[in-house]
């Protein structure tokens, strides 16, 4: 039980000084004495040397790194690039500590059956790209009945629809490359450095993409979109792109406005809500959905020469 008390007060302080900067260590102490009785834990009073080793600890093993401020008095997370990736994990935390604290709720909460796979990566990739660090892994692309040995760079990490994906230059050229972490296995860290491209900015360079995809092939481009009432309640509770403006809602409709590169995955999410879309703008997206949306209607018609087994 020391090793799962040890991780959980690790997992509370990282989660209450990222949603309460400068926080003191008396009122830090108070709140981890607090969580553990709350969980019918005994947890003596946290010392500040148990403190500084733990802060410590997750900075070497998490990569999190917590800083006091004398000035304010408190604690705070400093940004090292990784605040999404951060702000993912403590929200899996927490959903999965709530479930945990509750008793007799199987007939209450229905989880997905599925979960992200070689999410083991993760921690090996993240100290590999602060450290910038070559690596080597066996990938197998969709589609393909081999693998294949990459040598990476490794830049960024991104999250998308539960899937992860890992972004970075093959060794000795001068291209960007996505794979997904789900087809990469045999993963090895060297010790071998690189020097980093610092003029990339992977946050503007994805700013007006949506999924994996980034890349100039796909321009940016005024998107117009019309649905129905009802999916745009689901809309404006959880828009489409940041970019999403509304430009019409009433019972006639619901319509936006998206400033962003037409990728395949954007497509497929619109199309995820076909039964009420209307495109305005562009003209090839509209044509693209059509042609889309005829092949389906085509492949499901219902054959009567062919009886059903």
């Amino acid at each position: 039980m020391a090793v799962i008390h040890h991780l959980l007060r690790n997992l509370l302080i990282i989660l209450k000084i990222k949603n309460n900067p400068y926080i003191s260590f008396k009122e830090l102490g108070n709140h981890i004495e607090k969580e553990f009785a709350n969980r019918s834990h005994y947890e003596v009073g946290i010392s500040r040397r148990t403190l500084q080793r733990d802060i410590e600890y997750i900075r070497t093993e998490f990569g999190i790194d917590i800083q006091y401020d004398k000035r304010m008095n408190g604690y705070y997370i400093e940004d090292n690039g990784f605040k999404s990736v951060l702000d993912d994990f403590m929200d899996a935390f927490v959903a999965l500590d709530s479930l945990n604290g509750e008793r007799d709720i199987a007939g209450l909460v229905l989880p997905e059956r599925h979960s992200p796979k070689s999410v083991h990566h993760l921690s090996p990739l993240i100290h590999a790209i602060k450290n910038s660090l070559q690596i080597a892994f066996s990938y197998q692309k969709f589609g393909e009945t081999k693998e294949s040995i990459r040598e990476l760079e490794p830049y960024l990490l991104k999250e998308f629809r539960g899937r992860w994906y890992l972004i970075g230059r093959t060794v000795g050229k001068r291209d960007m490359k996505t794979f997904g972490l789900d087809r990469i296995n045999e993963l090895e860290i060297s010790d071998v450095q690189f020097q980093k491209d610092e003029t990339t900015d992977f946050a503007e360079q994805f700013k007006s993409s949506y999924g994996i995809y980034s890349t100039e092939n796909f321009p940016v481009e005024d998107v117009i979109l019309s649905f129905d009432k009802g999916d745009g309640n689901y809309l404006k509770s959880l828009p489409l792109h940041h970019s999403q403006e509304i430009v019409k809602d009433d019972d006639q409709a619901f319509v936006i406005k998206l400033h962003l590169r037409i990728t395949p995955d954007f497509v497929m999410e619109i199309l995820s809500r076909g039964w009420s879309l209307k495109v305005i703008q562009p003209d090839s997206l509209r044509k693209q959905v059509h042609e889309i949306c005829r092949s389906a209607a085509e492949r499901n018609q219902k054959d009567s020469t062919t009886p059903p087994n």
